[in-house]
């Protein structure tokens, strides 16, 4: 009886030390509780070379006379706008080209094209942005759109006629809000306007710088500044042109249009502007626009 009783005490010691040991394993053999092996969840998702970014943008200025290229970060938001001097990048190349065949292009970068631009990551805190060290620059050869370039050119033509309205400013208004460009390049043309006559422009509505205290919107009128801005009208009034014949074998090209107003406006009995105006683009280049109308208040 005492032998019987002594195994029962050692089986159920046995038992218990199992039990305990089994309690420091978890459920699912070295899983998390999503049922993903731990080492999985740590390391992630795709690799890629460590401290290396690459990212897409449109050149908005391609930089002369020793400025730097303006650039707005693809399908960014406003304010993603940054500066690289492209020339002084080593490895630069055109897609489909090697750096050797380049040598031989008589070529430029141009305002429009997309690149994409590798760096360390870092950016510096300024406005327009600033990368960190750059490794490579890339010209891509789909997706030029110089639309850009083109309101940019549209925001000048504004400050040459009627120049009185906005002589000795000190702020610059730009509103871009109803084209199509992306925001972040709506943000960089308004900075290359601002640049080209020296002034840091304030991107905003109307009233928008009504509530920022620009303008006094009792008085209608902007003491220290002019406000210009673009509205496309392509959805109330379409720009309509006929299409080139092309022969068996050949592609059409990617024809669009635009039409839109331009402004600028320093008060209720000081505005001039641009009315019913069209431009068309060929593969995402623009042609020269036409003005439908100038008006002066």
């Amino acid at each position: 009886m005492k032998k019987w009783c002594l195994f029962l005490s050692l089986y159920f010691c046995v038992c218990l030390l199992a039990a305990c040991a089994g309690g420091d394993i978890p459920a699912g053999g070295g899983t998390d509780p999503g049922g993903t092996p731990s080492e999985e969840t740590q390391t992630g998702g795709e690799t890629a070379e460590p401290g290396q970014v690459t990212e897409t943008f449109r050149l908005v200025d391609a930089g002369e006379g020793g400025q730097p290229a303006l650039l707005a970060k693809a399908d960014g938001g406003a304010g993603d706008v940054y500066t690289l001097d492209i020339s002084s990048v080593e490895d630069l190349t055109i897609e489909g080209y090697t750096q050797e065949q380049m040598a031989l292009l008589d070529w430029a970068p141009v305002a429009g094209a997309l690149v994409e631009v590798t760096w360390d990551g870092t950016v510096m805190e300024s406005y327009p942005a600033r990368f960190g060290e750059v490794t490579a620059v890339r010209i891509l050869e789909d997706g030029f759109n110089d639309l850009c370039r083109l309101y940019r050119d549209v925001l000048n033509d504004l400050w040459e006629v009627d120049p009185g309205l906005n002589d000795g400013i000190t702020e610059l208004g730009v509103d871009l809000s109803e084209t199509s460009l992306p925001e972040s390049e709506r943000s960089a043309v308004a900075y290359a306007f601002g640049m080209d006559h020296g002034l840091m422009p304030v991107e905003g509505t109307y009233q928008e710088l009504v509530d920022q205290g620009y303008i006094d919107g009792e008085e209608l009128f902007w003491e220290n500044g002019c406000l210009f801005s673009i509205r496309e009208t392509q959805d109330e009034d379409p720009v309509v042109f006929s299409l080139p014949c092309v022969g068996p074998g050949e592609e059409m090209p990617d024809y669009n249009g635009v039409r839109f107003d331009a402004e600028k406006w320093r008060g209720g009995t000081g505005a001039y502007s641009f009315t019913n105006c069209s431009a068309a683009s060929v593969d995402g280049h623009w042609s020269v626009y036409t003005v439908g109308a100038e008006a002066i208040s």
